[in-house]
């Protein structure tokens, strides 16, 4: 008895595509279907009829030893592979994959050719394989100046040209994806692209001419076990040539002698998104949520339900929409469908009938309409009984135990550090991003206070699972994976800074294993280091660690060695540091000293203090030191309540002396001014002295200064501003009794205010 052979070419996973497969396939009855997807996903794709495999969802093929190699093969519940697989379960057929092994595609390829990025791969087209774009809805880098295609890349567009459509997507959903599902489809399709392949004659790629001669002896194989009906179900563009008789002998010689390598293979997660068309992992759906709407709906309800759910979602929103508003959408949309020739509305018409109706005319409102019914949010769910490597187990069971579910929408989530089980949340997230698993983003906390509060942002990216995958390596366990990695991250760096960064995070993941390690790690690399500016860069987070560590329950006595070793050696190196320093290199070492005064007064440790205080004393006094960073320790120390007023007052008339060099003098005022104007409004003493020495300034002196000391005043805030104005102008009214004694001249001075009243004047608004 003669083989049966039928070829179902696909161009992308539109509804009508998979209802013309299985209406096909029910009409021909195959023994097995031939699936063009990689040969060794086979054993994972016999999965796929798992009850809790729920799509959106994608195989994941990666190379083990090298995780970067990798590639997804996304399935939605309309896609025609999903449905082809299902129906061979049904009818109890065969399945197998036809396509070049990703092994060997892996073999073949450079390092991280399929790879757009580290940790970022490709992920396929419709047609399960990057190379399938050329059959495939182009992607905006295909298009040319003013969204030409390029034939070469899109060969569809030359007959959707021909036929007077400008957008080759929009032409084969017209004229063959909304057609009514049936077998003719499909020998239309392969005729058209017999066609073409004919007519362009373009040369193909080495990768192409590799998998379709795999195809080729994949299908020989099949018919020479006995099959007698047998379905090839492939991309368009391949199913003129994936006939058993072609280039048999350039076939064999063609794949023999491929360089093979190890790849493993899973199931993970999916996202509409990451379906879309826009979201730069096209796989031929512009509109997920919609197609699958459309799959799972009769054709003459379709309208109706996308337009009630809109007008739902909007009302949701606060948003003025009614009955008589999705009625009236949906008598436009199919008006709409009319004036354009087609035989039944789609999402373009059903999309310009709502922002005409329910968004009054702006698109704006319909954002996220456009994003739940048209792309989609749904976010597939994986059985934890499938294969997975140790570590995605581990981490699927904390994420059970914790009830954090991963969702495919970004959610907020607010951690109270005393409840046990949110404490144990914690934990897990931050050995995550130790593990580069950006599952969560911590924010700032606003308006709370304390160190037990934590709020994070998740959102869970397929991608994260490949991520997963390459932590693998690490451990089996999210705890001892985070322990290596934290350790191995230590051992590589050669800054105190980033191992005191690390050790803060480590001990916020509450990784015991690796804090001996990463505390050694930090006293070698402390002894050696003579730079005062790591050490005052280093000591922040250990301060932090230290705050935590009693709300974390784990145990600081380590880290507080450290702490005890490090302020000493930089309270001794600290007024060396501030000589000889240029404005510019000033700066980022005063941002630094500011956040070590913080880091000790937090410490509450008295020697400790005593020390730094005393460091700054010697920045304040040495008169080599740059004038921003003894001005800043003038203040710090008076803010301490370290430095009386008159010893604060003095520092200030030494800073402003005649001998003393112009840009010295403002830069002094910079430092001391920093960030607060009330120092000036409080002790009349202190503004004095910056009067006067304003009002001895010769007049091109005035000039430059002004420019210069305009810095100190940009952080005060506008009502400090108003009240060092009004103390300007009281000045100016009532001059100090003793003046006359001695011998102020009022006359010259009133020529200052005009300037240092335009100088503390808020300037006005922009328009």
């Amino acid at each position: 008895m003669p083989t049966d052979l039928r070829l179902f070419g696909i161009r992308h996973h539109g509804p009508g595509s998979a209802a013309s497969l299985v209406a096909a396939l029910d009409a021909f009855r195959p023994d097995i279907v031939l699936l063009e997807c990689p040969a060794d996903a086979e054993a994972a794709l016999a999965t796929a009829t798992h009850p809790e495999l729920v799509p959106p969802v994608a195989l994941l093929v990666y190379n083990p030893r090298q995780q970067g190699q990798a590639s997804f093969l996304p399935f939605a519940e309309f896609s025609p592979e999903w449905q082809a697989v299902q129906w061979c379960a049904r009818h109890e057929a065969h399945v197998r994959c036809m396509d070049l092994p990703m092994s060997l595609r892996f073999g073949t390829s450079p390092p991280g050719s399929l790879s757009s990025g580290e940790g970022e791969p490709v992920s396929p087209t419709s047609e399960l394989e990057p190379a399938e774009k050329s059959a495939g809805s182009p992607s905006p880098e295909d298009r040319g100046p003013g969204g030409e295609v390029d034939l070469e890349t899109d060969p569809v567009a030359y007959i959707a040209r021909l036929a007077g459509y400008t957008d080759s997507e929009q032409w084969w959903e017209t004229h063959l994806e909304h057609a009514p599902g049936n077998a003719d489809t499909f020998a239309v399709v392969l005729e058209l692209m017999t066609a073409l392949r004919e007519e362009l004659a373009r040369p193909e790629t080495e990768e192409t001419l590799l998998r379709e001669a795999f195809m080729r002896e994949t299908l020989r194989a099949t018919l020479a076990q006995g099959y007698q009906r047998v379905a090839v179900v492939c991309g368009a563009w391949h199913a003129p040539v994936v006939r058993p008789e072609l280039l048999k002998k350039e076939d064999k010689a063609r794949l023999k002698g491929l360089r093979k390598v190890p790849t493993e293979t899973t199931w993970i997660p999916w996202t509409y998104e990451r379906l879309s068309f826009s979201s730069g992992y096209g796989a031929g759906v512009l509109s997920p949520a919609w197609y699958e709407l459309l799959f799972a709906q009769p054709r003459a309800e379709v309208l109706t339900h996308w337009m009630v759910r809109a007008t739902r979602l909007l009302r949701e929103q606060d948003v003025a929409a009614s009955s008589a508003h999705a009625i009236e959408g949906v008598r436009l949309a199919s008006a709409l469908a009319a004036v354009r020739g087609l035989a039944l509305p789609g999402i373009q018409e059903l999309q310009e009938a709502a922002v005409a109706l329910l968004g009054g005319g702006y698109a704006e409102p319909l954002a996220l309409v456009h994003q739940e019914l048209v792309i989609g949010v749904k976010l597939g769910e994986v059985p934890a009984g499938l294969p997975a490597t140790p570590l995605q187990q581990d981490l699927a069971q904390q994420q059970k135990t914790l009830r954090l579910k991963p969702e495919a929408l970004p959610k907020p989530l607010d951690l109270d550090l005393r409840q046990p089980a949110q404490l144990d949340r914690s934990h897990l997230l931050h050995r995550l991003r130790l593990l580069d698993i950006n599952w969560g983003e911590p924010e700032a906390v606003a308006g709370k206070s304390g160190t037990f509060h934590e709020i994070w942002r998740l959102r869970w990216d397929p991608e994260l699972a490949l991520a997963v995958v390459e932590a693998g390596r690490w451990g089996n366990t999210v705890l001892s994976a985070a322990a290596a990695r934290a350790t191995a991250r230590a051992a590589e760096a050669t800054s105190l800074e980033t191992v005191s960064e690390l050790l803060e995070q480590a001990l916020r993941a509450d990784l015991g294993p690796a804090i001996p390690a990463l505390v050694a790690r930090l006293e070698t690399i402390g002894a050696d280091t003579r730079d005062v500016t790591h050490l005052l860069a280093a000591l922040p987070p250990l301060v932090q660690v230290l705050r935590y560590g009693n709300v974390r329950r784990t145990d600081t006595a380590q880290v507080a060695q450290v702490v005890r070793q490090l302020v000493p050696r930089l309270c001794i190196g600290l007024p060396a540091a501030g000589t000889g320093l240029d404005y510019d290199a000033a700066r980022p070492l005063l941002a630094r000293i500011e956040a070590t005064h913080q880091a000790i007064r937090l410490l509450q440790d008295a020697e400790h203090e005593a020390d730094w205080y005393a460091a700054l004393a010697a920045v304040r006094r040495n008169a080599a030191s740059n004038g921003l960073l003894a001005g800043a320790a003038a203040r710090l120390l008076f803010d301490a309540q370290q430095a009386p007023a008159d010893t604060t007052a003095r520092a200030l008339g030494l800073a402003l002396a005649p001998a003393q060099p112009t840009d010295y003098a403002t830069a002094w005022i910079e430092g001391f001014l920093r960030g607060s104007g009330l120092l000036l409004i409080h002790h009349r003493e202190l503004f004095g002295l910056l009067d006067t020495w304003l009002g001895g300034l010769a007049e091109d002196a005035f000039r430059e200064t002004v420019p210069l000391l305009r810095r100190a005043f940009t952080n005060f805030s506008l009502p400090e501003r108003q009240q060092l104005l009004e103390l300007a102008t009281h000045a100016e009214a009532a001059p100090v009794a003793d003046s006359a004694s001695a011998g102020f001249n009022w006359g010259r001075g009133s020529r200052v205010l005009p300037g240092l009243r335009a100088l503390l004047t808020p300037a006005e608004p922009a328009l």
